[in-house]
């Protein structure tokens, strides 16, 4: 009878050693996702130099820069460490919580490990030799992001040890345009830019992050009535609602094993008097953050995680500290749109 029970006890034991080597890691080599690294699809995209650098220029200039400011500080680590500081005992439960909160985002990120990422972006998330031929590049030639370790997706690809399969983002790209386009990287929910997110061999990410909805707010472009359930016919599309909804429609198609993110917009600032920047208004009578709402009511009313950078830190008081001009982020902006993307996805993995 005991010679039974031992027996037993060690083959659940085995089975529990094989089951946490497995996993995850065996998925993806069927996807072919686990050989694919970033400096791949860089010197894929290493060409996008000389002339597609200058249109860039001119296409940032056109579009307002797009982007969003960058977001501020290092908020959510301060906040999941718990505070400490309370008075008598009740400092030492909030300690408990706090070290529970961070054993929680480090396990997390142990399950995010090796897995991969898309983006679909515009120009806070570009960088030269990193996004697709013919797409545009804002950084590092011009604002203030002069190595690639200090964008945001780097920062987020480099501390959970994800693997980016495309990151899909032209500088002075709106969401809004000609959904038919097959060659325009300037149109976010367009044929071309919801078909190349893909790893090798078509191999689906685990992940897509949309970061995208600044310069459709910087060039006016009406918000529309789509709440993220109306059917969008395929051609001009003219409202951000309408344009958006497609856009997920095509990249929940084409991705459909992917967990797909949408972030809000960061807040954009015009020049002030009395202070460094104001609140950027534009002729619609519309701030980033009445696009950003729109960006939540849709991804919400289809059942999608969003990533709110309207509140990582970056505030119009600070905006310049965190970007260069109001809307592009400065190292520091960029490591606060990091840690929001790092948290939603550890979070997501609970």
């Amino acid at each position: 009878m005991r010679r039974r029970i031992c027996a037993a006890v060690c083959a659940i034991v085995v089975s529990a050693v094989l089951w946490g080597c497995g996993g995850g890691a065996d998925m993806r080599e069927k996807d072919g996702a686990a050989s694919t690294n970033m400096q791949e699809n860089a010197g894929e995209s290493v060409t996008v130099t000389g002339e597609n650098n200058g249109a860039a220029g001119q296409e940032n200039e056109d579009a307002g820069n797009d982007g969003a400011a960058g977001q501020s500080g290092s908020s959510g680590e301060d906040s999941a460490l718990g505070q400490n500081d309370a008075d008598d005992g009740q400092g030492a439960g909030q300690s408990v919580v706090g070290s529970a909160g961070a054993a929680d985002q480090t396990a997390g990120a142990v399950q995010l490990a090796g897995t991969t990422f898309s983006i679909l972006g515009d120009s806070i998330s570009t960088y030269q030799g990193y996004n697709p031929v013919g797409y545009y590049a804002f950084f590092p030639d011009n604002g203030e992001v002069t190595e690639v370790k200090d964008t945001w997706w780097q920062r987020v690809a480099d501390d959970l040890e994800l693997t980016l399969y495309v990151n899909g983002s032209s500088s002075g790209a709106t969401v809004a345009g000609d959904s038919t386009g097959t060659e325009n990287p300037q149109c976010g929910c367009n044929e071309l830019r919801t078909n190349d997110l893909s790893g090798p061999k078509g191999a689906c990410p685990d992940r897509v992050v949309i970061f995208m909805g600044t310069n459709d707010m910087l060039k006016a472009i009406p918000l529309g009535e789509n709440d993220g359930t109306g059917l969008v016919e395929e051609g001009e599309i003219k409202t951000f609602s309408d344009a958006y909804t497609l856009m997920l429609d095509k990249v929940q198609a084409n991705y459909p094993l992917a967990e797909i993110y949408c972030c809000t917009l960061l807040p954009v600032g015009d020049y002030g008097t009395e202070t460094p920047y104001v609140e950027f208004v534009n002729s619609g009578k519309l701030t980033s953050a009445d696009y950003g709402e729109t960006i939540i009511r849709i991804a919400e009313n289809r059942g999608l995680p969003v990533i709110d950078l309207s509140d990582c830190g970056v505030t119009i008081e600070n905006l310049h500290e965190m970007t260069t001009d109001g809307v592009h982020p400065t190292a520091a902006g960029m490591a606060c749109i990091a840690e929001a993307v790092k948290r939603a996805l550890v979070g997501q993995t609970q």
